[in-house]
């Protein structure tokens, strides 16, 4: 007799345990913080169709984003030549070494290993790419080669968000140099 009790007593707490859980899939049966579970959200790439507007909104103009640094020269190629002075042109081997590198990465592509203007893809381009061997580049100062990098010319883009840091694109500066002696 005493089995029996037992028996239903435990069936009785599985039950109330299965009852007391049954508030259904992605719910509790106590919310504790009020509008945690049902909260309006919008996803950044989606679009708001009662507003007729993206999710996405553009930034208050003059915000930076953290960590970076705003370049004060964009537009302004002569006054980045005037005003820029390469502060690595003593640090040679390092530099070079660095500037190799990332020159084979990121601009050998189109100005060739030797700077000619002739990389693998440039007889694909309308527009050549120049060599940076010419009499004009060589006239260049440092400050106007690190601005091309930095926010492009003509039909190159800017480098500066592959070519993140600002050492780097001296660093290339210098293995131009390097390429036209």
């Amino acid at each position: 007799m005493k089995k029996k009790y037992v028996k239903r007593i435990g069936i009785l707490g599985l039950l109330l345990t299965l009852v007391g859980c049954s508030a259904g899939k992605n719910k509790t049966n106590i919310e504790m913080i009020q509008g945690m579970m049902e909260q309006k959200n919008l996803k950044a790439q989606g679009y708001d169709r009662f507003r007729n507007t993206p999710n996405m909104m553009t930034p208050p103009e003059g915000t930076v984003p953290q960590g970076m640094k705003p370049y004060p020269y964009a537009g302004k190629p002569l006054d980045a030549e005037a005003r820029l002075v390469n502060p690595y042109a003593h640090d040679s081997k390092r530099s070079l070494e660095l500037g190799k590198q990332r020159y084979e990465i990121y601009c050998s592509v189109c100005h060739g290993v030797g700077g000619k203007g002739d990389g693998p893809v440039s007889s694909y381009m309308s527009l050549r790419p120049p060599s940076l061997l010419s009499d004009k580049v060589r006239g260049f100062k440092d400050g106007r080669i690190f601005h091309i990098i930095t926010d492009g010319q003509g039909l190159m883009n800017s480098y500066a968000t592959q070519v993140f840091k600002e050492e780097d694109r001296w660093a290339i500066v210098n293995y131009v140099r390097a390429l036209q002696k």
